[in-house]
C-alpha cells in the first residue's frame, strides 16, 4: 500500500497496491470447490422459515457436487462455453445452483429484473445476445411462457426456454458421466449485470469471475464474517449486492447464507430470530420495515452481530436510528454494479463519526481519487467524482460508446458519483454528477439535502431534484412520503428547513406521496418522479404558482 492513511493526505488520491493473488486468480466455480475441500459437511445454503417456497439446505458439498452435475447437463444440452444465459427469476435456491454452475461450465449468466416486462426483457435478450433464459414461472401474475412467446420475433438468438423452479432436475439428469468441464479462467466474463436503471435505460456490465471473487471475498473480511457465522441477505439475487457480494462471499469463507424469497419484514425476523444469524444485509428501506413490524421489541436477535447496510444512500440519521433499535453496529459502505460490488466500507473498529458520516476506506487492493472536470486529482475534502481501480472493474458495457465513456485516459473506472475523500482516506457519497443541481451558479447536492430532510421526525423517505426555472436556471423539488399520513404539511416542512440550513438549499417545491416509486433493490426511481412533479409544477418559474401539493 502506497499510502496507509498513517499520514494525512493532501489530495483525494488512495492508492492501494495490497493483493491477494488467489483471489484475484480464481473463478467462482474454483472458490467454491476450494470452500467445499475445508467444509464438506458444513451448512452452506438455507432457504427457510419462507412458507412461499418451502425449507431447503444444503452442505458445501452438496452444493459443489450438484452445480457440477448441473453444468454437465447444460453442456449436455448443447449449450458451450461463451454462451450468454438468461435468468429471469426471483430468488430461488436453484438461481444459485444455476449460477455456480454457469460459471462452472464457461457460460455467461445474464441476470434480468424479474419485474422486467415484455419491452424491457426484450431489449435485455437482445442486448445481450441471450440463447436459452430461466424464468420463474410467473411474472406479476402473468405466464412467463406466454410473455417470452409474445417477444420471440424480437428475439430470434434465444432457443430454449426453461422453468427456474421445476427444470433443474431434468436438465442435470442429462448429464454424462465424465463430461469434462471447460477450462475457465478468472479474466473470462462470468456474469452480465444491468444496472438499476434509476437515470434511464439500463446499461449491460460485463463482469469477471476474478474481480467478482476478490471483491466478495475482500468485503466479507472487511465485514468480519467468516466461517461458522449465518448470514441472512435481502439482496435479490439479480443484483450484484446478491449474486456478486452476498452468496459468493458466504460460501468464500465458510459461512452459511440464507438469502430472502421475496422481502417481508416479518419473515426476516423470523430468520434472523430462529437461525441465530450472527449478520444481515439489505437495503434501507428493509430495516424500516423490520423496525416498524408488529412486536419487534418482542424479537431475541442477541445472535446478531452488526448489521450490513447499502444499495441506497444512507443518511447518518438514519443508521444512528438503526444501530440504537437493533443494538449492534451498522457498516455502511459504497459500491456499484461496474465494479462488483463494494469498493469502500467502514471497518468494524472504525470511529462512530466515520461509521455514520462516511462510507469507509477504499477496500485492500482497490485504488480511489476524486477528480474535477479535467480529470485533475482535487485537494481533500473537495467535491468531485469518484473513480475506482482495482480488480473489480468491469470488463466493459455492452455498448462500446459507453464503454469508452465510462474510463479515464488512465483506465480507471468513472462512477459517475460525486464524493469526497478526507486527510484519512474515508470517502463521502455527496451525490449524482448526473443530479447535481446548478441553482443560480450554486452547485447543490440532492443527497445531502435528503439528508437533512429525514432528520424531521414527520418525513420517512424523501427525494430531491432539479426542475427547470426561467430565473435560476433550476430549482429544487423535494418528494416526501410523511411518517404518517396526517403529517403532510408543506410549508411546516419549509418553515422547519429554513430553520436548518442556508435558504438556497431549501426546496421550492414540496409534494408528498403515499409511497416511492423503487427498483426492485430498493433505490428510489427519480426518473420517474421528475416528469410528475415538472407537469405538476410547471416547467417554468412564472408559470408556476402552487408552492405545495400532494399527489
Amino acid at each position: 500500500m502506497l499510502m496507509e492513511g498513517i499520514l494525512a493526505l493532501r489530495q483525494s488520491l488512495w492508492i492501494d497496491t495490497a493483493d491477494d493473488p488467489t483471489a484475484a486468480r480464481t473463478t467462482i466455480g474454483e472458490a467454491l470447490s476450494r470452500s467445499a475441500e475445508k467444509w464438506a459437511d458444513d451448512a452452506a445454503l438455507a432457504f427457510v422459515h419462507q412458507p412461499a417456497i418451502g425449507d431447503f439446505r444444503w452442505t458445501f458439498g452438496e452444493l459443489d457436487r450438484l452445480s457440477d452435475e448441473l453444468a454437465r447437463g447444460l453442456i449436455a444440452h448443447g449449450f458451450r462455453a461463451g454462451d450468454r444465459i438468461g435468468v429471469w427469476a426471483s430468488n430461488h435456491p436453484n438461481w444459485i445452483f444455476l449460477q455456480y454452475a454457469i460459471a462452472k461450465a464457461g457460460m455467461i449468466l445474464v441476470a434480468i429484473n424479474p419485474l422486467y416486462r415484455e419491452r424491457e426483457l426484450a431489449y435485455a435478450l437482445k442486448a445481450s445476445q441471450v440463447v436459452a433464459v430461466f424464468h420463474g414461472g410467473q411474472v406479476g401474475g402473468a405466464s412467463a411462457a406466454h410473455i417470452l412467446t409474445n417477444i420471440a420475433d424480437e428475439t430470434p438468438l434465444l432457443r430454449a426456454r426453461f422453468d427456474l423452479t421445476c427444470d433443474l432436475e431434468r436438465i442435470a439428469c442429462a448429464a454424462r458421466p465424465g463430461t469434462r468441464l471447460p477450462d475457465v479462467a478468472a479474466d473470462d466474463v462470468c456474469m452480465i449485470q444491468y444496472t438499476s436503471g434509476t437515470t434511464g435505460v439500463p446499461k449491460a456490465a460485463w463482469l469477471p469471475h476474478g474481480g467478482i471473487t476478490a471483491i466478495a471475498a475482500r468485503t466479507y473480511k472487511r465485514w468480519g464474517f467468516g466461517h461458522g457465522d449465518r448470514v441472512c441477505h435481502g439482496f435479490p439475487l439479480f443484483h450484484v449486492g446478491g449474486s456478486g457480494s452476498s452468496t459468493p462471499g458466504s460460501l468464500i469463507v465458510g459461512a452459511t447464507t440464507l438469502p430472502i424469497y421475496i422481502f417481508n419484514a416479518g419473515q426476516a425476523l423470523d430468520i434472523l430470530e430462529r437461525e441465530r444469524c450472527t449478520g444481515f444485509i439489505g437495503v434501507p428501506s428493509m430495516l424500516t420495515a423490520m423496525m416498524e413490524e408488529p412486536g419487534f421489541a418482542a424479537r431475541d436477535l442477541s445472535a446478531l452481530q452488526r448489521i450490513v447496510i447499502g444499495g441506497a444512500a444512507v443518511p447518518p440519521p438514519f443508521l444512528k436510528r438503526c444501530e440504537d433499535t437493533f443494538g449492534v453496529p451498522m457498516l455502511n459502505g459504497y459500491g456499484q454494479t461496474e465494479s462488483c460490488g463494494v469498493s469502500a466500507s467502514v471497518r468494524m473498529d472504525d470511529s462512530a463519526e466515520k461509521k455514520t458520516a462516511t462510507s469507509g476506506l477504499a477496500l485492500e487492493g482497490v485504488s480511489l481519487k476524486v477528480v474535477d472536470a479535467k480529470g485533475q486529482v482535487l485537494p481533500c475534502d473537495t467535491p468531485g467524482e469518484l473513480c475506482v481501480d482495482g480488480p473489480g472493474k468491469m470488463l466493459r458495457y455492452g455498448d462500446t460508446a459507453a464503454t469508452d465513456e465510462a474510463f479515464d485516459s488512465d483506465g480507471w473506472l468513472r462512477t459517475g458519483d460525486i464524493a469526497t475523500m478526507d486527510s484519512e482516506g474515508y470517502v463521502t457519497i455527496v451525490g449524482r454528477l448526473k443530479e447535481m443541481v446548478i441553482r443560480g451558479g450554486e452547485n447543490l447536492y440532492p443527497a445531502e439535502i435528503e439528508a437533512y430532510l429525514i432528520e424531521h421526525p414527520d418525513i420517512a423517505e424523501a427525494a430531491v431534484f432539479g426542475l427547470p426555472d426561467d430565473k435560476y436556471g433550476e430549482e429544487l423539488c423535494a418528494v416526501l412520503r410523511p411518517a404518517r399520513p396526517d403529517h403532510a404539511d408543506a410549508d411546516a416542512v419549509r418553515d422547519w428547513c429554513f430553520s436548518q440550513v442556508s435558504r438556497w438549499k431549501v426546496p421550492r417545491y414540496i409534494a408528498f406521496v403515499d409511497a416511492m416509486p423503487t427498483t426492485a433493490s430498493g433505490k428510489i426511481v427519480k426518473h420517474e418522479l421528475r416528469p410528475k412533479m415538472a407537469a405538476r409544477f410547471g416547467t417554468t418559474s412564472e408559470e408556476i404558482t402552487e408552492q405545495a401539493d400532494e399527489v
